[in-house]
């Protein structure tokens, strides 16, 4: 009987510590909600947020601009031209070479999809 009893009261101790911990979740769950938190504050005070972000764009707007340059110079001889100087070039060329070839390469790509909606198996057309 004594064992009876003590698991019943420790079941209803079990019970309330989970309803205890439930709670204490939900708490956090809406004190961690900030996007909910922010749309409230800006509901209730729209031209204090209006005119903080107004405050903050001008602060940034008066920021010093980045003076430090970076000078790559060459002695007029290409030979001289470092690995990141061949690099940019090699990027350069493929950037153009992509640029160009695009409406053909999204053609083909159109007509492979087509084809596959179709349900017709690819014509004789290049394959890659």
């Amino acid at each position: 009987m004594a064992k009876d009893q003590r698991k019943a009261e420790l079941t209803a101790e079990l019970a309330l510590a989970r309803g205890r911990l439930s709670a204490n979740l939900d708490a956090l769950r809406r004190d961690l909600d900030f996007s909910t938190r922010v749309k409230g504050a800006v509901m209730r005070n729209p031209a204090t947020w209006v005119g903080g972000a107004t405050l903050f764009g001008m602060l940034l707007a008066k920021l010093p601009a980045r003076r430090k340059k970076i000078v790559v110079t060459t002695d007029g001889n290409p030979a001289k031209l470092g690995t990141a100087g061949k690099t940019g070039l090699l990027l350069g060329a493929l950037k153009i070479a992509f640029d160009l070839s695009r409406p053909a390469l999204a053609k083909w790509a159109g007509q492979r999809v087509a084809d596959y909606m179709d349900g017709a198996k690819p014509s004789g057309r290049a394959r890659s």
